[in-house]
């Protein structure tokens, strides 16, 4: 008996009568799939009249009202199925999310299963949040879950300690109740290696923020890809793991960038628009295809433009939205002071900046291969753009990530200015001593962006007080050294600068 099933064109024209009847759309109505135990994506497949899972092609037709699913089943080819397409036999999607909408990613979805079929044992996607990791990842296990009999999907977002996600792992299949991290670290190779399983592990870098933990799950990690089993572990991060590039016959690891123009058009159109519309590709090329991003942006642009993209282009406000905020203020906090200090600086100069260059303009000077390590650890997380000219390679920040930063920027120098006021006390700077915040090559004070943008969050605590404050501030550097000062007196007094012009 076949292990997969497909439906007939004639069986899905009863099913589209089916789910009418009882007013449900083709993919979007969640029940129909929480129903079936299954995904979205799978039953999209259905739809497409692709092979699925036996149980869950039943599952579907049932979930319905359609109890004989036999004449729903193309059932012409059904002896071609190959003895080797293994039902799933134990499926564990409860932390999997359900996925509303997934565009485009053939490419990608190719290439990883070409890692898996080549014998990858650890495959992971790592990008910036909001990019569609977890997205592709279910898409992906949708796919070729029919080639396991055992799939696991664990979210790690909760950040579990390993023993407690080995516990959670090996107790679902009813193994012995584990005392320690090596005890279930054997007990789930054994698993591994008596079962082929695909064992999805989403989120990783929730567990790499502390470091006792990421130590704990990076050795984790490293156990399994060494051992012989039959399984493969995939991972989503934000973060690269090391061990990547060790072995890439064993290990993969695929970035991942945003969504082309094509698919993201289509993601669009999915929410109203009808792909017409002025200035949509420069929406997409403003959020690098980001699918979060747009999907976060696409209510304002109706609600408060009325639907006019162009409108909203007009005002040169990229926003970002507090989901993706908060993704974003997760990863800042787990950098070092170097690497945020870079950050501040890509974000000041607004362009394309070379390792020389970036190195010159440290206030106090930094050993080059500190600078080199933090730029790698930053890109190791996504957020850097490389640029490569002239044989130089030159960084910069996507806009994403260019307002987020200018932002934490202002409300950092909004802070210490505060601290200092009531204080007198000018070690609370901080930013504003060791950066200059007007952009290099430019005199325009009044213009400048980022100052601009601390003047008027400086004049909602201030008010009129405000240049008497500044004044007041620079008082207080009179009698100290130049470094103690750094960039202090230049960036008050920039500030100023428009307040008494």
């Amino acid at each position: 008996m076949s292990n997969s099933l497909k439906a007939s064109p004639a069986g899905l024209i009863i099913v589209d009568k089916a789910r009418q009847r009882r007013g449900w759309t083709k993919t979007s109505t969640a029940c129909w799939w929480q129903d079936a135990h299954t995904s979205k994506a799978t039953l999209r497949r259905f739809w497409q009249g692709e092979r699925i899972q036996r149980d869950i092609f039943i599952a579907i037709c049932q979930a319905v009202g359609i109890s004989n699913w036999s004449e729903i089943a193309d059932l012409s080819d059904i002896d071609l199925t190959p003895e080797s397409q293994l039902t799933t036999k134990f499926v564990d999607w409860d932390e999997a999310p359900n996925i509303e909408s997934f565009y485009g990613r053939n490419q990608e979805l190719e290439q990883l299963e070409q890692w898996i079929t080549h014998g990858c044992k650890l495959v992971t996607i790592i990008g910036i949040g909001g990019i569609g990791k977890t997205s592709l990842m279910v898409a992906l296990a949708d796919r070729i879950q029919t080639k396991y009999n055992c799939l696991i999907w664990k979210s790690l977002s909760s950040c579990p300690d390993l023993l407690s996600l080995l516990k959670q792992i090996l107790s679902t299949l009813n193994y012995l109740v584990i005392q320690d991290v090596t005890q279930g670290i054997k007990q789930l190779i054994k698993l591994l290696q008596q079962r082929c399983c695909l064992l999805i592990l989403d989120g990783l870098e929730f567990v790499l923020s502390n470091k006792e933990s990421a130590s704990t799950y990076h050795y984790f990690i490293e156990i399994l890809s060494q051992s012989r089993h039959q399984s493969c572990i995939l991972i989503t991060s934000r973060e690269k793991l090391s061990i990547i590039d060790n072995n890439p016959q064993i290990f993969r690891c695929l970035t991942l960038q945003g969504l082309p123009k094509t698919d993201a058009i289509k993601l669009l159109q999915s929410q109203g628009f009808t792909g017409k519309e002025l200035g949509l590709s420069a929406l997409i090329k403003l959020y690098r295809g980001n699918p979060l991003a747009i999907k976060l942006i696409i209510p304002l642009i109706q609600s408060v433009f009325a639907g006019n993209v162009a409108a909203f282009l007009n005002q040169n406000a990229l926003v970002i939205g507090d989901r993706l905020n908060s993704i974003l203020q997760q990863q800042f906090e787990q950098l070092s002071d170097l690497e945020r200090d870079i950050l501040y600086w890509l974000a000041i100069w607004q362009e394309p900046v070379s390792f020389s260059r970036l190195q010159s303009h440290f206030l106090i000077s930094v050993n080059p291969a500190s600078i080199l390590a933090g730029i790698a650890g930053l890109e190791k997380r996504s957020l850097l753009e490389k640029w490569v000219s002239e044989n130089e390679y030159s960084f910069t920040l996507q806009p994403l990530i260019m307002k987020f930063v200018t932002d934490k920027l202002v409300e950092c120098a909004v802070e210490e200015i505060n601290q200092v006021v009531p204080s007198n006390d000018i070690s609370y700077f901080k930013v504003l001593r060791t950066h200059w915040l007007l952009r290099p090559g430019t005199d325009d004070i009044v213009g400048d962006r980022i100052l601009q943008q601390l003047r008027e969050e400086l004049w909602r605590t201030y008010s009129a007080n405000l240049p008497q404050i500044l004044k007041q501030i620079l008082s207080l550097l009179s009698d100290k050294s130049p470094l103690a000062i750094g960039y202090i007196g230049c960036n008050i007094m920039a500030i100023d600068y428009q307040l008494s012009s």
